[in-house]
């Protein structure tokens, strides 16, 4: 392991992280511009991450039927798509569908090659259960507890690195881990940094092959930096799930799903259905994005929404937002506080229940609509093409 691991841990603080909640209607409700840039064209604007290496529902099963299936981004005006991939086979699982190592490389060189997308790499547990409410991976679990896991973590990047050597940064970057865990019994300033730890010696064995190419870094606590109680934020700090490392070229990725009631209504997630888009979500969104551009220019670091994203109308009954424009207002209310501030947003996904397209039924389990019709509310809000 890297020297900066070994070091870290003599120095790692042991306090439990204070999860006392400022009034979510207090503080600064205006985002500002983030002053530090991103490092690379390919990352900025809008972006949408695909399941299809992930996912059990996937039915892309070929490099060829894998371009086919991003081949329109381009046209939308995407100007980044994440390969959200299992990496259950570190630790010995089968991934659903056959995604294997070998897959992923080759479907992630086809994209690159075949599209004029920005490709973002990213590694993700799959085989998961409910531990105390929150769906905890085995991948993750072992990548917290034992050291040979996070051996073959580090040397899985290092794998990859040389097998991407050749790719530019401009078209290929890597997000270490989609929503680190490291959160039971609850996350910590401990967790955070063996966290952080392991994400050094990977970004150090990823540099010693390819010293340019450009790593998201996602917190622990899935990154969910805006989540919230009743009393306010659920985290008094953006800090308590990831602070900077000494890297160069590193973007700080964060998720939200706030506000939850709003975002995530189905029956068979929350079991709400049929509200509206409010002045109190705009708010809510302009709130959670002053809190994180704050925090960039504190910290003098790049950062993106790598995962946000709204569960689409069905029939405003069953599933979904009560009109078939709320999501699109969503989408306009995230552009407005965090794209024109200089924070790109990642859309969650480009398949199943939140797509970008009309849906043609209820449930998280249709793969993709039979029809990729864009949800024009949605495009319309994101200044895509339609």
């Amino acid at each position: 392991m890297g020297l900066f691991r070994t070091s870290l841990l003599v120095v790692l603080s042991c306090a439990v992280m204070s999860v006392q909640a400022a009034n979510w209607n207090s503080g600064t409700t205006k985002p500002v511009k983030v002053e530090v840039p991103i490092p690379i064209s390919g990352l900025t604007g809008v972006g949408i991450n695909s399941m299809a290496l992930w996912s059990g529902a996937s039915r892309v099963s070929t490099a060829d039927q894998m371009v086919s299936h991003l081949s329109s981004l381009e046209a939308h005006g995407f100007s980044h798509v994440v390969l959200v991939s299992c990496a259950d086979w570190i630790v010995d699982l089968r991934c659903k569908n056959g995604i294997s190592k070998e897959r992923i490389i080759a479907f992630t060189n086809a994209v690159v090659e075949q599209t004029n997308l920005h490709v973002v790499l990213s590694l993700k547990g799959y085989d998961q259960k409910k531990i105390s409410g929150k769906n905890i991976s085995k991948l993750q679990t072992s990548l917290e507890e034992d050291a040979v896991t996070q051996t073959k973590f580090v040397d899985t990047w290092a794998l990859l690195a040389n097998s991407f050597k050749n790719i530019g940064r401009e078209r290929l970057s890597f997000n270490l881990l989609n929503e680190p865990e490291f959160e039971l019994p609850q996350p910590s300033s401990r967790k955070r940094d063996e966290w952080l730890s392991i994400a050094s010696d990977a970004v150090e064995a990823i540099r010693a092959v390819t010293p340019d190419r450009v790593i998201i870094l996602e917190g622990i606590g899935k990154s969910l930096f805006a989540n919230r109680d009743k009393s306010g934020y659920k985290y008094s700090s953006v800090t308590n799930l990831i602070k900077p490392i000494p890297y160069s070229d590193i973007v700080y990725g964060f998720h939200n799903y706030e506000p939850e009631e709003f975002l995530q209504q189905a029956k068979y997630r929350s079991g709400v259905v049929g509200r509206p888009h409010t002045e109190a979500v705009t708010k809510a969104v302009k709130k959670d994005a002053a809190r994180l551009t704050e925090w960039a220019n504190k910290n003098n670091v790049p950062v993106i929404l790598s995962e946000t994203g709204c569960i689409g109308y069905v029939d405003g009954k069953t599933e979904g937002p009560k009109n078939p424009e709320d999501c699109g207002l969503f989408a306009r209310d995230t552009y407005d506080a965090y794209v024109i501030n200089g924070v790109p947003v990642t859309w969650w996904a480009l398949e199943k229940e939140k797509t970008i397209y009309l849906r043609d039924g209820p449930g998280d389990k249709v793969w993709m609509p039979a029809k990729r019709i864009p949800d024009e509310a949605i495009f319309s809000g994101f200044k895509l093409n339609y």
